[in-house]
C-alpha cells in the first residue's frame, strides 16, 4: 500500500507549472518568479544548469530516474534543480530527510502535484493536509491494527492458491512446453482480488459494469499524466481520453457508493476494511466519515493494495529468475516452515529469509520510487537555504543505492536486512514506504500480503524470465516495468 502514502510525481511539477498558464493559478507562476529574484546572496544548493528558460524539464522527460542519479553522483547529496520557474532540490542525506519527514513535518506540505492524483482519489489520506488529514489518519488507524489485519491473511493466501491453480491447468494443457505469462498483468488482477476481499468482503470484478476493467482505465490515465512532460487538455475538455477516464471513473464511484449505501442500510459488521471504517469514531464518539469521505478513502486503499503491491512483487520474481540461487534459499524456507500445506499467518514471523528478499527487492525497486513535499518556510538543509515555495524532492530509488549506506549498492543481497547490518544504517536510508507521521498507513498489509503471495506462488512454481524482453522502466505514479514482464512458469516437482 506504499502509494497511499508516497507517489512519484516529479511529472506533477511540469502539470503545476502547465495549469499556471491557464488558470487564476497564474499567481504561482509570478510568485515563482518573485522568489527568484529575492533569492539574493544566499547560499543555495548545487545543480545542473539544464537549458535555458526550461532548466531540466527535457532530463526528467527523458529519464527521471537517471537524471536524479546523474545530479546526486556530479553535484553531491543535495542537489538544485530547475524546471521553468520552478526549483525543485532533491536530498539525499538522512538526516535531512528525517528533518523533512519527521521533525519538521508540519513545515512541509505535499507539494501541489499530488492535487493530479484528487481526480482518482479525491481528498484521501495521500492528498490531504493539515487537521482533516490528522483526523481521517486518526480514525483510521486502528483498522490497520496488527490483530486485525491478520484476519485477512486467509483471502491472501486463497486467491494465490486460486491463482496457483489456473497455473496449474494452464501449464497441464501446454503439456511439454512451459507456458508462458505477463506476470505483472496477473499480479496486478490478483492484488485487486485481494484489496476487494479485504476492503468490501466481496469480488470487485463480479460487481455490476466491470469494477476492474474500468480501475484499469482510471490507473492508466494517472499514469500517462504522470509520465506526459506535454500540454494536456484539462480534464473539462471532452477529448477521447478524458471521456473514457470519466467514464471509467464513474463505473468505479458507482460499485464503491453503492457498496458503502448497501451496507450503511443493512447495519452489518462484515468485519472487512470497509466495516472497520465506517464504525470509526473520533475520541467524542460522535465523529464519523461521511460517505463522500469514506469513498476518498477507499479510492486510496485501493490504489495503494492494488498498484503497489503488484510492482513490488513482479521486480522480486524477476529478481529471484535472475539470482536462481537465492530462489533456492527461499523455496527451501518456505518447505522448511510450511511443508506441503499452503503458508498461513502463523508462518509470518518464521518466513524471515523471504522477508528479507522482499525488502531487498523494494530497495532495488522501491514502488513508491518519489516522495515530494514544498517548503512552507525558508529552511536550510545541509547548509544550504532552502526558500520557502521549494519543492523537495526525496528519491528512494537514488538513495537506496546511496553508496555511503549501501555495499555494492547494484548488487542483489538479501542478508544486508539481517538484523545485524540493518542498525549500522541510518533509520532515513531505507524509505519503500515513507517516513514520519505520513508513513504508509498499510505498510504490515502490504508486508503480509508480499510475503504470503511469494511463499504461495514459489512453493508450487518457479518463474523463469523470457529471454529478448526489454525491461525498460516507466517511473509514472508507481515504478512499474513499461512493457510487462513475460515469463514462463515451471511447476515444482
Amino acid at each position: 500500500m506504499a502509494a497511499a502514502c508516497s507517489a512519484a510525481v516529479t511529472p506533477g511539477i511540469i502539470r503545476h507549472m502547465k495549469d499556471s498558464f491557464a488558470s487564476p493559478a497564474f499567481t504561482h507562476l509570478a510568485s515563482a518568479f518573485t522568489r527568484r529574484r529575492q533569492y539574493g546572496d544566499r547560499k543555495l544548493p548545487p545543480g545542473p544548469d539544464g537549458l535555458p528558460l526550461l532548466g531540466s524539464i527535457v532530463d526528467v522527460r527523458t529519464d527521471a530516474l537517471e537524471m536524479f542519479e546523474r545530479g546526486r553522483r556530479e553535484h553531491g547529496d543535495t542537489v538544485r534543480y530547475r524546471f521553468g520557474p520552478f526549483d525543485m532540490v532533491a536530498i539525499h542525506r538522512p538526516e535531512d530527510i528525517r528533518t523533512v519527514l519527521l521533525e519538521r513535518a508540519d513545515d512541509f506540505h505535499k507539494s501541489p502535484s499530488y492535487t493530479g492524483l484528487e481526480l482518482v482519489i479525491g481528498k484521501g489520506l495521500l492528498t490531504s493536509e493539515g487537521p482533516f488529514w490528522r483526523r481521517q489518519r486518526k480514525l483510521m488507524t486502528p483498522a490497520f491494527h496488527h490483530k486485525r489485519l491478520l484476519g485477512f491473511c486467509d483471502h491472501m493466501v486463497r486467491c494465490s492458491s486460486d491463482l496457483a491453480d489456473e497455473w496449474e491447468r494452464l501449464a497441464g494443457q501446454r503439456g511439454d512446453t512451459l507456458p508462458v505469462v505477463d506476470l505483472h498483468a496477473q499480479l496486478l488482477s490478483l492484488t485487486f482480488r485481494i484489496v476487494g476481499l479485504t476492503l468490501f468482503s466481496t469480488e470487485l470484478s463480479d460487481k455490476a459494469g466491470g469494477m476492474g476493467p474500468a480501475l484499469a482505465v482510471v490507473l492508466e490515465h494517472a499514469n500517462h499524466l504522470a509520465v506526459s512532460m506535454l500540454l494536456v487538455p484539462p480534464p473539462w475538455l471532452p477529448t477521447p481520453r478524458n471521456l473514457r477516464f470519466k467514464a471509467a471513473m464513474k463505473v468505479v464511484d458507482d460499485v464503491v457508493m453503492g457498496i458503502i449505501t448497501e451496507r450503511r442500510r443493512g447495519h452489518e459488521d462484515t468485519g472487512d476494511l470497509l466495516s472497520m471504517l465506517m464504525a470509526a469514531t473520533d475520541e467524542t464518539g460522535d465523529v464519523r466519515m461521511s460517505d463522500r469521505e469514506l469513498r476518498d478513502e477507499v479510492a486510496t486503499l485501493v490504489l495503494a493494495g492494488h498498484e503497489t503491491t503488484a510492482q513490488a512483487l513482479t521486480w522480486t520474481f524477476m529478481l529471484l529468475s535472475r539470482h536462481p540461487e537465492v530462489e533456492r534459499r527461499v523455496v527451501a524456507e518456505i518447505r522448511e516452515v510450511c511443508g506441503d500445506r499452503p503458508p498461513s499467518m502463523g508462518d509470518l514471523a518464521r518466513l524471515e529469509y523471504t522477508g528479507r528478499v522482499i525488502d531487498e527487492a523494494m530497495r532495488l525497486y522501491p514502488p513508491a520510487w518519489l516522495i515530494e513535499r514544498q517548503a512552507l518556510v525558508d529552511v536550510e538543509l545541509d547548509g544550504y537555504s532552502i526558500p520557502a515555495g521549494t519543492l523537495i524532492a526525496i528519491s528512494p530509488w537514488t538513495l537506496h543505492r546511496h553508496p555511503s549506506y549501501w555495499r555494492n549498492p547494484e548488487g542483489f543481497d538479501p542478508d544486508r536486512f539481517l538484523p545485524e547490518h540493518v542498525g549500522t544504517r541510518p533509520r532515513y536510508s531505507y524509505l519503500p514506504f515513507g517516513g514520519g507521521p505520513r508513513q504508509c498507513i498499510g505498510v504490515n498489509f502490504a508486508l503480509y500480503e508480499a510475503k504470503l503471495v511469494l511463499a504461495t506462488l514459489l512453493q508450487r512454481f518457479s518463474a523463469e524470465l523470457v529471454p529478448g524482453q526489454d525491461h525498460s522502466l516507466e517511473a509514472a505514479v508507481t515504478l512499474r516495468p513499461a512493457n510487462g514482464m513475460k515469463m514462463w512458469l515451471r511447476p515444482r516437482a
